[in-house]
């Protein structure tokens, strides 16, 4: 695939510069800090120290890889966060619990440039758009090496189970995303609660181990295609965008038999004691110079509409960033199943893993 020329903000920056929106907010001092829990380098780190320098707000960052981790630490109380940035199943099962605050949105006005589509896919997690502002979304598909596998054989998630690729797949490390595609093979839908279809995935991802590699997420699976040590890998669409930079050899696909779409979102824990900050660090997100910095640092899909509006269209014609308009207007969306189905969920990566 054609690698693009990365299109720069300057424009932004320079308007940024020339002129900084000020809005006051009481006992706002150098010292102030509020914490958020997130994913590693998911927001440019330019973004941190602007909005200190803006607001005299710091900005203390723990990280995670899985959500699955975010809320094993959340929910132990051992640390206390402002926001915390995970999934969108995840946001829903911490609305469930009892866990999120419920955010004012006369705070946020820059709420206003989230795209009517992206606010419908967050729907599917909070149903009345209470408690979560998106961050960035996307798809899942597949990574490949254009001159080691066919094209005709990415077309379908069959790929991973054939046995034509033993020892160069990479699988995710992550029970609720490799039990999609094992799912999404058997013709299951990705959010079923049947036990015996959720049995019938686990037990194909258990023939399938033979075959795998490594179960690696992001950047490490990404690393692996781009060092052409693997031929194919289940990955993030943003990941993969980054990933033709590396290797022209490269390409993404979603299979026929198609996929989810993911939506990272940020949430207010309710035991926050600094909710206005962080509500006004959700704005400054929000915010399109803001938008735009956070999308050209990580290349998944932005769901900030006055971003994408000013965007090259030779960008929004790359699906490995911005997926088919049919993906992005009717969303799949992971569900959060409930707490017997969870549990069922990691007994069945924990049989895959140790089979």
């Amino acid at each position: 695939m054609k690698k693009l020329a990365k299109y720069t903000f300057g424009f932004f920056l320079l308007a940024l510069a020339l002129c900084v929106t000020c809005i006051p907010l009481s006992s706002c001092s150098s010292k102030e800090k509020i914490y958020l829990f997130n994913y590693g380098d998911y927001i440019d780190p330019e973004v941190y120290e602007l909005f200190e320098e803006e607001y005299g707000i710091t900005v203390v960052v723990d990280e995670y890889a899985a959500p699955e981790d975010m809320y094993s630490k959340f929910t132990m109380g051992t640390a206390s966060y402002d926001l915390v940035c995970t999934s969108d199943y995840m946001i829903e099962k911490l609305i469930s619990g009892g866990y999120l605050a419920e955010i004012n949105y006369d705070n946020i006005p820059n709420f206003s440039n989230i795209d009517e589509n992206q606010k419908n896919a967050q729907r599917s997690f909070d149903p009345a758009i209470k408690y979560s502002i998106p961050h960035f979304w996307g798809t899942v598909g597949l990574l490949y090496n254009t001159e080691k596998v066919s094209a005709e054989d990415v077309k379908s998630w069959d790929v991973l189970f054939s046995g034509e690729y033993a020892g160069r797949i990479i699988m995710p490390n992550s029970e609720r995303d490799a039990m999609f595609v094992a799912l999404k093979q058997l013709g299951f839908d990705a959010n079923t609660t049947d036990k015996t279809q959720l049995d019938a995935a686990a037990a194909l991802l258990k023939e399938q181990k033979k075959d795998v590699q490594a179960y690696l997420l992001d950047e490490a699976a990404r690393t692996k295609i781009e060092s052409e040590n693997a031929d194919i890998a289940v990955i993030y669409n943003g990941e993969a965008y980054l990933a033709f930079e590396a290797n022209d050899k490269l390409d993404f696909v979603i299979p026929e038999e198609g996929t989810c779409i993911w939506l990272d979102a940020f949430a207010i824990p309710k035991d926050s004691e600094s909710k206005e900050k962080a509500e006004l660090f959700l704005d400054f997100l929000c915010r399109e110079d803001i938008a735009a910095m956070n999308f050209e640092y990580i290349y998944y899909s932005t769901p900030n509409k006055a971003v994408v509006d000013s965007l090259d269209p030779e960008i929004l014609e790359e699906t490995a960033i911005f997926p088919d308009k049919a993906v992005y207007e009717n969303p799949s969306v992971f569900k959060y199943l409930g707490k017997e189905i969870e549990e069922y969920y990691a007994k069945l990566w924990k049989e895959i893993k140790s089979s």
